[in-house]
């Protein structure tokens, strides 16, 4: 367990020496770990969490898509992406974009999730450290060896907002439920729960894997506020704010360890961050623990 928190904390300090963010209006950025079926890296066997994030200016409505897949003890996964995100009246930059998975048994895992970022919103600028993600996962049905190869996953997410934003607390939870169907080369996932920032999620995805390992998934998303009026709504627009988000990703290994992918986003929402849109690349590889 030391071995493993270890971990963890050195993939924070090391992305962690960029400024705080400053004088941004509201939190959430498209910062994203690698796509699930970019994680693999020529295996079947590992996949990562999609952490989907409205905008780099109105956080209050989260979606969080993940699978029910677990990485094997002593083994893991790291990323390294950018991402860039726009609106009518904004954008932002996110690179780097750290990820790290490590497996501490065949059942659980912990994942975290750092980028860094630069935006620009109403002439103002700002940059430093986005919003951080630490993500434990415990498979409560195994794929291999539930019915139908059906697999249910539990989520327990820390949700650390960049600094200098307008909330009273920095620190959320997020409690996502992620099933994960396969049937080769077809594999179909998706996650539920509420971030305690005040909004419900659902999101699901579709991925087909062709023979030489190239990957293609699509995604939808579906959010929306309970606590009325929120810094992601504005008078005039539904109360509850709701926001979806559709996605679509390719990814392709380059080795056995490794693999690259890029996806393209659009949000549809009643609020004002209706038609942003965000594009990401980035690596993904495998690796195997003492």
């Amino acid at each position: 367990m030391l071995r493993v928190a270890a971990v963890v904390l050195v993939a924070l300090f090391v992305t962690s020496g960029t400024a705080a963010a400053q004088g941004r209006g509201g939190g959430g950025g498209k910062g994203r770990s690698a796509p699930a079926s970019a994680a693999r890296g020529g295996s079947q066997t590992s996949t990562a969490p999609v952490a989907l994030q409205p905008s780099p200016s109105f956080p209050q409505l989260g979606i969080w898509l993940d699978d029910a897949t677990i990485v094997g003890t002593g083994e893991g996964y790291a990323s390294l992406g950018a991402a860039y995100w726009r609106s009518s009246n904004a954008n932002q930059i996110d690179v780097p974009i750290v990820g790290i998975t490590y497996g501490i048994s065949n059942c659980a895992q912990l994942s975290a999730s750092v980028p860094f970022y630069r935006a620009s919103y109403g002439g103002l600028t700002a940059s430093g450290l986005d919003n951080v993600y630490v993500n434990g996962k415990v498979a409560l049905v195994s794929r291999d060896a539930g019915a139908g190869g059906i697999g249910v996953a539990l989520g327990a997410v820390a949700e650390i907002l960049s600094a200098g934003l307008a909330e009273a607390s920095r620190v959320h939870w997020v409690v996502p439920v992620s099933v994960e169907v396969r049937a080769h080369p077809v594999r179909m996932y998706g996650s539920t729960g509420y971030f305690s920032r005040g909004a419900f999620f659902a999101a699901a995805a579709v991925e087909v894997t062709v023979p030489a390992g190239t990957s293609v998934t699509a995604s939808l998303a579906h959010s929306a506020s309970v606590r009325g009026l929120t810094i992601a709504t504005s008078p005039g627009t539904t109360p509850r704010g709701a926001l979806r988000d559709a996605t679509v990703v390719v990814a392709h290994p380059v080795s056995d360890a490794a693999s690259v992918y890029a996806s393209g986003s659009r949000t549809f929402s009643a609020t004002r961050i209706n038609g942003a849109s965000s594009v990401n690349v980035g690596l993904s590889f495998r690796f195997v623990g003492p």
